[in-house]
C-alpha cells in the first residue's frame, strides 16, 4: 500500500491540499455552526464547500503518478477521509513531509525542463 506521502507527490496536487483540505476542515465548523443556529441555507452552503474540496482533491490525485488505494467500501470511505482530511494532511505537513515533496517536485521540474 502506498504511503500518504508516496501519493501527495505532484506539486500541482500539493498545492490543491494546501487550499482544499484546510477547506473542508473549516466547511465543516460552519456546518456544525449553521447546524446549531439553525440556518438550513447556511448548512447547506458549507455542504457544498465540502463538496467543492473533495473535487478539488479528485482533481488533483489525477495528476499523480502513483494513485491511493481504491475504497473498499462506504466505512472504508468514511473513516480514510476523515482521517486524511483532519490527521493525516495536517500531520504530513506539520511534519515537513509536505516540504520534502514540494523540494523533491521542484527539482523535478527543473529536470524535466533541461
Amino acid at each position: 500500500m502506498n504511503t500518504y506521502a508516496q501519493v501527495h507527490m505532484h506539486r500541482t496536487n500539493l498545492l490543491i491540499h494546501l487550499i482544499a483540505v484546510p477547506l473542508f476542515i473549516a466547511a465543516h465548523f460552519g456546518l456544525i455552526l449553521g447546524i446549531v443556529q439553525q440556518k438550513p441555507w447556511s448548512a447547506l452552503m458549507w455542504v457544498g464547500l465540502i463538496v467543492v474540496s473533495l473535487g478539488m482533491q479528485r482533481q488533483g490525485h489525477a495528476l499523480e503518478s502513483q494513485k491511493p488505494a481504491p475504497f473498499r467500501n462506504g466505512w472504508n470511505f468514511m473513516t480514510r477521509l476523515y482521517t486524511e482530511q483532519f490527521y493525516a494532511f495536517p500531520k504530513f505537513v506539520l511534519s515537513g513531509k509536505f516540504q520534502e515533496n514540494w523540494l523533491v517536485a521542484s527539482s523535478q521540474d527543473k529536470q524535466t525542463r533541461k
